[in-house]
């Protein structure tokens, strides 16, 4: 985005968006990244944005309208922009073209998507959003032993309107991956333990087990607590 210029072959257009330095600002940029991330059109992999078929599938989407596709349209907005601090345009003028330009969107962009072919990205969308669904269904919950337990963002709940079980996603600072609370959920335990955790002396591993009172709780192997321990009367002394 900020380097948008680039891609616009009008010259006072590529001035423009160099002298405004692309769309956005560098606040405006994180956001709108931050969006499209939990939108799920883009990921990070290895440090790297990188686009999902569900990303894929909206550019798709809007491939055939240059107007939501081309950075010359924020030029054109940029270039209004400054007219009016010039007192060479107002404020009226460019709200009335932004007006025509959200009507013309709204004509025109339901017949392209409906003409669009979008092949097979249309079915591995489908299918990653089945797969991730299917991921939030943890099992049968260990309280109630009756309704499910669903995965969302920050917590995991039982269904039941009248059972109060919860299973927080993060535990000692560290986010457990679905397979880890579906393990605590059904078998009371990680299957392994679990690294990165982080208490007041620092980073530890340990089995997350599911206490008799449905709250979590550590379980440290005989090697594990005798490092604890000594790391404790070192803290100590």
């Amino acid at each position: 985005m900020k380097t948008a210029g680039k891609t616009v072959d009008s010259e006072e257009a590529q001035s423009i968006l160099k002298e405004v330095e692309g769309i956005g600002t560098e606040a405006t940029r994180a956001n709108i990244i931050e969006i499209l991330k939990q939108k799920e059109y883009i990921k990070v992999e290895k440090n790297k944005l990188v686009v999902t078929n569900k990303g894929i599938l909206l550019c798709q989407a809007v491939e055939k309208e240059p107007l939501l596709t081309s950075a010359e349209m924020t030029a054109k907005w940029e270039s209004y922009l400054l007219k009016i601090g010039e007192r060479k345009g107002t404020q009226t003028t460019f709200l009335a073209n932004i007006q025509k330009f959200v009507s013309h969107l709204l004509e025109v962009v339901p017949g392209q998507i409906q003409s669009t072919d979008f092949g097979s990205t249309l079915q591995e969308v489908k299918a990653a959003s089945e797969k991730q669904e299917a991921a939030r269904h943890l099992g049968i919950c260990p309280k109630c032993q009756e309704q499910e337990v669903i995965l969302y963002q920050k917590v995991a709940a039982c269904t039941s309107e009248v059972c109060d079980f919860k299973l927080w996603t993060t535990i000692a600072k560290k986010k457990l991956t679905a397979t880890q609370l579906k393990e605590i959920i059904q078998n009371s335990r990680t299957s392994q333990p679990v690294k990165g955790l982080k208490g007041q002396k620092g980073s530890f591993e340990a089995t997350i087990v599911l206490k008799e009172d449905f709250t979590t709780d550590f379980e440290f192997s005989e090697k594990k607590k005798t490092n604890f321990k000594k790391r404790t009367r070192r803290t100590a002394k």
